[in-house]
């Protein structure tokens, strides 16, 4: 059986209509035990009804709006351009503290800033709107697409963007969440005006800026540990935010104290670090409450209380309780 599970939501548009999602994640178990990069096959996704059906050969980039030209692409005049390559993880808005709607991959695509220039981005812009061929829209700040970090990206991990992840072309902008980075782009607008697409008229938050978040991806909760050494790992991330990662900590007593994390794979403040605490696990407890925060280089330190569900992502400190078996 195929690494992933296919689960069918389902969610009430502006208009009142139910609109399928179909959402893609790695098995539970595998969830939250990162690597640096994440496997296509396990990388977390998720879309409105089902994945277009895309003809290359007639598929073409509209740049439009407030533009010195409409300048249309074809596929092949992407790849003309100059390949840049990034490691960036993406996260879901909709995740919950300890949930596994994130991952990490290494992008090849263009400059967005690259692509709006062909058109000529006139002076009045504010907004750039962003279309995809499934009928999915949302919009980015203009400076924001501009931005050096913005790409449009054609292959994931070295490979041909895979359909479910936006085949031919998506955009990325980690520093925000998901909702903010369209899959299977068709059309890229320029405005004047303040926009707002599918989620954001919804209520989700339209700046939708990624949170500063960690994660326990080892032990799992409920998990029987022996009294020895033990190494607890997972993953922080900001989205750059906040400048990135600077440290991680962990906490074995339920947050009453807490010791810093060996950080030892990491690349930029746009793609998560990976961290480990090794401890020596008390014989003396039946059960232990691990838990742990980052804490980024601008010093903010990830929030301890944040409610599943919120429109603006979470930052709740992810918990996983152990169970402690004597050594015979």
């Amino acid at each position: 059986m195929n690494r992933r599970d296919f689960i069918k939501i389902t969610t009430i548009s502006a208009a009142g209509v139910l609109l399928p999602i179909k959402y893609v994640q790695a098995n539970d178990k595998e969830s939250l035990k990162p690597t640096l990069i994440t496997p296509n096959n396990d990388f977390f996704a998720l879309h409105l009804g089902d994945i277009p059906a895309i003809d290359l050969k007639s598929w073409k980039l509209a740049i439009t709006g407030h533009v010195e030209r409409v300048t249309i692409l074809t596929y092949d005049d992407i790849l003309r351009m100059k390949a840049i390559t990034r490691m960036y993880t993406l996260t879901c808005i909709g995740d919950v503290v300890g949930g596994n709607l994130i991952g990490n991959a290494k992008w090849m695509g263009v400059l967005m800033q690259e692509v709006l220039n062909k058109a000529g981005v006139k002076k009045d812009v504010k907004e750039v709107i962003l279309r995809g061929a499934d009928g999915y829209n949302t919009s980015v700040p203009i400076e924001d697409a501009l931005h050096e970090d913005a790409l449009l990206a054609y292959k994931m991990n070295g490979e041909t963007l895979p359909p479910e992840h936006g085949y031919p072309l998506r955009f990325l902008c980690p520093k925000h969440y998901g909702t903010k980075n369209p899959k299977w782009l068709v059309n890229i607008e320029l405005t004047p005006n303040d926009y707002k697409g599918y989620w954001e008229k919804q209520g989700w938050d339209d700046e939708a800026l990624v949170q500063i978040k960690s994660g326990i991806g080892r032990p799992e909760s409920k998990e029987i540990i022996e009294a020895k050494k033990y190494t607890v790992s997972g993953y922080a991330f900001d989205g750059g935010n906040h400048g990135g990662i600077a440290k991680v900590e962990v906490s074995i007593d339920d947050g009453k104290t807490w010791n810093e994390a060996d950080i030892w794979a990491t690349d930029s403040p746009l793609a998560w670090s990976l961290w480990k605490y090794t401890w020596q696990v008390p014989s003396n407890n039946e059960r232990l409450f691990i838990t742990a925060r980052a804490i980024a280089k601008d010093n903010t330190i990830q929030g301890e209380v944040a409610a599943d569900g919120t429109l603006s992502g979470v930052s709740g400190l992810h918990t996983v309780e152990v169970i402690v078996k004597e050594n015979p």
